[in-house]
């Protein structure tokens, strides 16, 4: 069975925005779509776009029409449920147009700090793979010809080079099955569980998953807030976007909290999610009437707070990368460079 490909959460951002736009005009969800269709160059897009007419044509409601193609995410359409039910879908479509929008910048952001480390990792590793097998032995052969020897390092580093050279051919075979590996492991659910379960735990990436968790959180209450959604169903919600252990327990004795009868502020405080003086601010927007508008400006301020941590990882990963590689390619050179002195302070003689 073909496994059907889900939208990005820029793809959704947007299919989200446009409805958002057409909605509040009074225009049905029907004709939003047909008039989406109409505007839609891409041919998988106005494909997508026909299936959804047809459902609503033949009397599916909107949820079920978005819900039967398959290739939305979940979260998103049991929230357009949320926002039938409720009477107020034009605001749920507005509020998750500016959630998936955060979503593809977290994910962007992410996928660039991993992808240039790892890039000038393999390039470093490739230069130093060719010096040491390909150049050191060139200069080996020159300082024989000319009655000289090397010293005891470059004669380490040229054996380094040898083996390189011969192992050549099992580093290819260990970085194929490495590159397998990964692909099983981000396919296979079991196993990515439990990767992301050592990230989640891990000193150095644990605070930055918990302030998206925390991003993510926000925005869920707020939607919730500012749609007058049943709150319990909204934490349903939750569970589907936020897979961080540490969150979800946070997240059960929140709910345990509020099943007691505590107001949201105070099953925050018992549950201890967000900061202190953010549960402050979100006990000052309960009194007044505006908690939605707090936990959108939370949900900014985490997001914001994640990437912070993640640029100060890659200002420290940067620097550090290049600082081994130049001290690597300093002992090569001056390897080559001190017996070259010694042959020409020979011929000066």
């Amino acid at each position: 069975m073909k496994r059907i490909k889900k939208l990005s959460s820029s793809e959704t951002a947007v299919f989200c925005g446009q409805l958002s736009l057409l909605l509040p005009a009074g225009i049905t969800p029907l004709e939003s779509i047909r008039l989406m269709s109409d505007d839609s160059e891409s041919a998988q897009g106005k494909a997508l776009l026909a299936k959804i007419e047809a459902s609503l044509t033949n009397g599916a409601g909107f949820y079920e029409a978005l819900a039967s193609t398959g290739v939305f995410p979940e979260y998103m359409t049991s929230m357009v449920l949320l926002g039938e039910e409720s009477g107020k879908l034009d605001i749920i479509m507005k509020n998750l147009a500016v959630y998936y929008e955060r979503q593809n910048t977290i994910s962007e952001t992410v996928k660039n700090a991993i992808s240039y480390p790892f890039i000038m990792i393999c390039l470093m590793s490739f230069i130093m793979v060719v010096l040491l097998s390909k150049v050191l032995p060139i200069f080996s052969q020159v300082f024989s010809q000319l009655g000289s020897g090397l010293n005891d390092t470059s004669i380490h580093l040229i054996r380094i080079g040898e083996n390189l050279r011969a192992a050549s051919g099992f580093l290819m075979l260990l970085l194929i099955l490495a590159a397998i590996f990964f692909f099983i492991l981000a396919k296979s659910r079991h196993k990515s569980v439990r990767l992301k379960h050592m990230l989640y735990s891990c000193r150095v990436t644990k605070h930055f998953f918990l302030c998206i968790s925390y991003s993510r959180f926000a925005d869920v209450m707020s939607m919730i807030t500012s749609g007058g959604m049943d709150i319990f169903k909204g934490l349903e919600l939750s569970d589907k976007i936020i897979d961080n252990h540490i969150m979800k327990q946070k997240l059960e004795i929140f709910r345990a909290a509020l099943l007691q009868g505590e107001s949201i502020p105070d099953a925050l405080k018992k549950s201890e999610i967000f900061q202190a003086q953010h549960r402050r601010m979100i006990q000052t927007g309960y009194k007044s009437g505006s908690i939605d508008k707090v936990f959108s400006k939370l949900s900014e301020y985490y997001e914001d707070a994640a990437l912070s941590r993640l640029q100060r990882f890659l200002g420290a990963v940067e620097p550090t990368l290049v600082i081994i590689f130049s001290l690597t390619v300093g002992i090569i050179l001056m390897s080559v460079i001190m017996p070259l002195i010694g042959i020409m302070s020979g011929i000066g003689q």
